[in-house]
């Protein structure tokens, strides 16, 4: 089969590609949505998937995420896009267990052979999380999109949410940062191989963190994708009615991801994302590479989740075996104009 550069199929890429938040919340905010006393998380915070109780001491939880091709291969596209929307399940403190895909191909312009390393590339990763595809839905479509509906579980007494901080906890990062940029510069051929890889691996790296904590109390948790670490570190606070501040120093990052935020190699979420965060985010006089990263669109990102000062550096040592660049990178304090403070 020839080689196919599937980026170059697309005008962007993977969660880069979502829809600006901002336009989000002033066109579906005003919808008026069922509720029910099982429905333990909704829509209502910007959460990372909805939590159903069960009634028997476990919740379900359930995602979706889908997006166009970020990596020209097709079986690592087809493993990132698995390991991204398993990723919100993870995000949750719960565990997956089924996976449905949702794939639109564009018939006329990609050979049909490629479905099957995409797929590979996905039902790898899906069976490494421990869980079964069970099914999906495809279209012909103008563009190649890929992505999962996914259903985990979770112990009711065991749900992370964004809306647990307490003032006082630590944040906690698993992954660098810099998948926006790098992405960009692959396409645009500005980003070295080593980026390239470095990024590319991360993507791939399932975050399976709530099994390194099973012995902590974690207060929330999110994981980092398409609204940057800014965005969803605002909705964190948001949601629990606090300020964070984040030391961008310690923020662990990919290789050259800086370099290239200084030449301002940039997508359209870079921006998007800035307008959904400053009014509620205090810049100070952070580096302008160091504001773009806090504003990079993550795909499969790492998680951040919260945790008491007196075990953070136990919960920090939990989770550096597996995922060596995890960083403190920020607290939790009382509430303030801003409900994000760079430093």
């Amino acid at each position: 089969m020839e080689t196919i550069r599937l980026t170059e199929t697309v005008t962007k890429g993977g969660c880069a590609a979502k829809l600006p938040a901002d336009d989000l919340r002033a066109v579906l905010g005003s919808l008026k949505l069922n509720s029910a006393k099982e429905l333990v998380v909704g829509t209502s915070t910007m959460d990372d998937a909805g939590v159903w109780d069960l009634g028997d001491g476990r919740c379900m939880v359930q995602t979706l995420d889908f997006f166009t091709p970020i990596v020209d291969d097709p079986y690592n596209f087809g493993a990132v896009a698995a390991a991204n929307a398993i990723s919100d399940v993870y995000a949750m403190g719960g565990s997956p267990k089924t996976a449905m895909t949702i794939l639109a191909f564009p018939t006329s312009t990609l050979p049909l052979e490629l479905l099957k390393p995409l797929m590979q590339g996905a039902v790898d990763k899906i069976h490494e999380a421990g869980a079964c595809l069970v099914g999906g839905h495809s279209i012909d479509d103008d563009t190649l999109k890929l992505g999962f509906s996914v259903t985990g579980f979770v112990d009711k007494k065991k749900i992370w949410t964004n809306a647990g901080l307490k003032v006082g906890d630590v944040l906690i990062l698993t992954k660098p940062l810099g998948t926006g940029t790098i992405t960009s510069g692959l396409k645009s051929k500005k980003a070295s191989a080593a980026s390239i890889n470095d990024a590319l691996a991360s993507m791939m790296t399932l975050n399976r963190v709530p099994e390194l904590l099973e012995d902590f109390d974690i207060s929330a948790g999110t994981d980092i994708t398409g609204f940057g670490i800014a965005g969803h570190l605002v909705q964190m606070a948001r949601a629990s009615g606090v300020t964070i501040e984040m030391n961008t120093a310690a923020l662990p990052t990919l290789e050259g991801a800086l370099d290239l935020l200084r030449a301002e190699v940039l997508n359209r979420a870079h921006r998007t994302n800035l307008r959904y965060v400053e009014k509620e985010v205090d810049f100070g006089t952070v580096a302008q590479e160091l504001r773009w990263l806090t504003l990079d669109p993550q795909t499969s990102g790492g998680i951040v989740f919260a945790v008491a000062e007196k075990d953070h550096l136990r919960a920090l040592a939990a989770v550096k075996n597996k995922f060596p660049r995890s960083a403190v990178i920020g607290r939790v304090t009382q509430e303030s104009k801003f409900r994000l403070k760079l430093n």
